[in-house]
């Protein structure tokens, strides 16, 4: 039996590959029988990419642009004026700003799009709430709502884009990080109902993973348990 001469993983005999860290195998005696010398490939061509970005946006557009410009019609035809047309206008908006924007501005920073999208989202509600006000429920629910989700993405963000931390250190602060956003929508929520801050529903969702988060980045941060980790589980 044989390991990778780069990461340590147990190989087959039959790998010319490690399946961990895709270090090429090189077996001398295999290559000796065979009467052939050793070639290592360390980069492999690709093929070109003939994705038309521009173009799919395009279609994309007009394919968006076709039932608004239909509710619109409609929406007049029988009101004489714009009502719930514009619900379909924000939403378009906030497809295009959470879908097609980031692919036809690929390789920025993905926090300003998280940004946008937040506002994006926000305006819709507000738009609705406008509609209706009886409840007054965006500024105490949707809006506080909205803004913990878009800090908790582009925390996430900034977690697993961390070159020089674990896979598994980044999984633990990611679920801490999710607990906290259920413990911060419980008490909003139940704030919003009955004037109260107190947790109802999250206790059952957030201690199995505050339970789950302590567990991986203890292990995280002990190194035979991160080896036997890497070596056998491929994390």
């Amino acid at each position: 039996m044989s390991y990778c001469v780069h990461c340590g993983v147990e190989l087959d005999d039959r790998e010319n590959m490690c399946p961990l860290c895709r270090t090429p195998v090189i077996d001398p005696w295999r290559v000796e029988n065979a009467g052939l010398k050793p070639e290592v490939r360390l980069s492999s061509e690709q093929p070109e990419k003939t994705f038309n970005k521009r173009l799919f946006v395009l279609l994309v557009g007009v394919l968006l642009l076709i039932p608004l410009l239909t509710v619109v019609i409609v929406n007049l035809a029988t009101t004489h004026t714009l009502t719930w047309a514009l619900y379909v206008l924000g939403s378009e908006i906030c497809f295009w700003a959470v879908f097609i924007l980031p692919i036809n501005r690929s390789g920025r920073t993905p926090y300003l799009y998280i940004a946008v999208d937040t506002i994006v989202v926000a305006l819709l509600l507000f738009m609705i709430y406008l509609e209706n006000r009886e409840t007054g429920w965006f500024f105490p629910l949707a809006l506080p709502v909205t803004c913990m989700s878009g800090f908790v993405v582009g925390l996430l963000f900034v977690i697993w884009r961390s070159k020089r931390t674990l896979k598994i250190r980044k999984t633990g602060w990611s679920v801490l990080v999710i607990a906290c956003l259920l413990v911060a929508l419980d008490l909003t929520i139940t704030h919003y109902i009955k004037a109260a801050v107190n947790l109802t529903w999250s206790w059952y969702a957030a201690l199995p993973l505050l339970v789950i988060s302590i567990v991986l980045l203890a292990v995280s941060f002990n190194r035979r348990a991160c080896e036997w980790l890497r070596k056998n589980l491929f994390m």
